[in-house]
């Protein structure tokens, strides 16, 4: 008997390389989960039934267990699956199908629990045109399979708009009933479905539209709303209700606000951020949508690098923003890279390059000669910079810096973290495929530091319109680092 390799690999696994259990018309499931549709889940999937045959899986109910965690024992003629919540069952039975050799199983003992609490993929259906239904389907049951529970979604004018915004919805949308099945199987396997909905930038979808031209922050990128115009707020809320509306009970929203490039470029933007600042330009609007958002019951998830561009904002940001930090180039720590928003964005110390260059792995020294310029970092980094972030860095400065330096930063400003890491984001290759090796590197450090400091989970990105196919890699690297 081979024995499988389980993805992501168990807490504690002890299973026999000899001894085996046929499952066959033999078998049958009791069900004592008191979940309604748990057992004849296990009945499908192995084949058997749930009548009196002589052996017996049976799924008993630990309310001892981690949320998700789950207790497997397979023996010759019982197996025993413990857990206390359905995630639990879901993933138990993730865990036999990576075993199972054939009807064939190892008999032996796993425990099991994930390390993070939410660990999911981001889906942007809006620019991945390949993303169809069968596509998301697939990348759906993949994700459960690797015992992932979410999944962030951003629809953009794929969404099935209504009304005065159907202009917006792309030829290519998902039909209502497409999405209906979409979101019924992922919830049936256990995900959570984060809907993103872009509250300021990277509205190009929209704003390329003449009948949201008095939105417009600018009429040549027409990518971001303009933070002074009360509509923009309400154009939003609109576009917003309809996606909450459609995809029923949210716990979380991601509202974006990343890369607002245009901040102050109107004249009445332009006037406020000379009187207040753009991090109060950018917090005064976001502050709105937070709002909106919390009346509602629903946490409010926003992208990190404005505020950590203009770290006065932390000061004004409403008390129910959950920040989900994102980095696509470290890839270990310590780390001879930092993002140094604000000063200089991705630098690394000059003497990398001469002094120290024979003590990089080959993932890092590409990613620098790609990605980073050099500097002096106990030099170049502007005061007002390390005032802020310096006692962050960590104790090998200037040489190393702790990576992915700013969990704690957020966390000691009181805010709920998400790691991002990216599994298809910022062009660089590998013997021509996207860069494989820089990604899976760059998800394990994000996870390994999600864990370190009790983040609340890691959302893995993805943003080129290439082959779905290749994020298949981001779920099982995201489900292994994680777990």
């Amino acid at each position: 008997m081979r024995i499988a390799e389980i993805m992501p690999e168990p807490r504690e696994m002890e299973l026999s390389t000899e001894q085996t259990v046929l499952v066959d018309h033999n078998w049958h499931v009791r069900d004592d989960s008191g979940l309604l549709d748990v057992g004849a889940k296990f009945a499908s999937a192995l084949c058997v039934g749930m009548n009196d045959e002589a052996n017996v899986i049976e799924l008993r109910r630990d309310e001892s267990l981690e949320p998700e965690g789950y207790v497997l024992e397979i023996q010759p003629q019982k197996i025993t699956v413990s857990a206390a919540r359905r995630a639990g069952y879901l993933h138990a039975l993730a865990t036999i199908s990576h075993l199972c050799d054939g009807p064939m199983l190892p008999v032996g003992i796993v425990r099991d629990h994930p390390r993070l609490p939410l660990r999911g993929l981001q889906l942007m259906v809006e620019k991945i045109g390949q993303l169809d239904e069968e596509q998301i389907i697939s990348l759906i049951r993949s994700a459960a399979r690797h015992k992932l529970n979410a999944l962030l979604i951003e629809f953009g004018d794929r969404f099935p708009y209504e009304g005065r915004h159907e202009v917006v919805t792309s030829p290519s949308a998902l039909t209502r009933p497409q999405l209906r099945r979409i979101l019924d199987e992922a919830r049936d396997l256990g995900l959570e479905v984060i809907p993103l909905v872009q509250c300021l930038g990277h509205l190009e979808w929209l704003l390329q539209h003449d009948e949201y031209a008095d939105v417009r922050e600018e009429n040549e990128a027409r990518a971001q709303l303009c933070p002074s115009n009360e509509q923009s707020l309400h154009v939003w809320a609109e576009l917003t209700e309809q996606v909450l509306d459609f995809v029923g009970d949210c716990e979380r929203l991601h509202i974006g606000g990343d890369e607002t490039r245009q901040l102050g470029v109107c004249p009445k933007c332009a006037a406020r951020a000379a009187e207040a600042g753009v991090g109060r330009l950018y917090a005064d609007h976001v502050n709105k949508v937070c709002e909106w958002t919390a009346n509602r019951g629903i946490a409010p998830i926003i992208w990190d690098d404005i505020l950590c561009t203009h770290p006065e904002t932390m000061e004004h940001l409403h008390e129910a923003a959950e920040v989900m930090y994102w980095d696509y180039w470290t890839t270990q720590d310590p780390s001879p890279l930092l993002v140094a928003r604000g000063s200089g964005s991705v630098v690394y110390d000059e003497r990398w390059d001469e002094e120290w260059t024979g003590e990089l792995t080959e993932v890092t020294r590409n990613t620098l000669e790609r990605f980073a310029r050099p500097v002096r970092l106990d030099e170049d980094l502007t005061e007002e910079y390390l005032a802020v972030y310096r006692q962050y860095l960590g104790d090998l400065f200037p040489k190393y810096v702790r990576a992915l330096p700013y969990y704690e930063y957020y966390q000691d400003h009181g805010r709920v973290v998400y790691g991002a890491p990216t599994c298809s984001g910022n062009h660089s290759f590998w013997h021509t495929l996207p860069d494989i090796p820089r990604h899976g590197d760059n998800i394990k450090v994000h996870a390994d530091r999600c864990i370190e400091t009790g983040a609340a989970g890691m959302i893995t990105s993805a943003w080129y319109n290439r082959s779905p196919e290749l994020l298949h890699f981001g779920i099982v690297a995201t489900a292994q680092f994680t777990w």
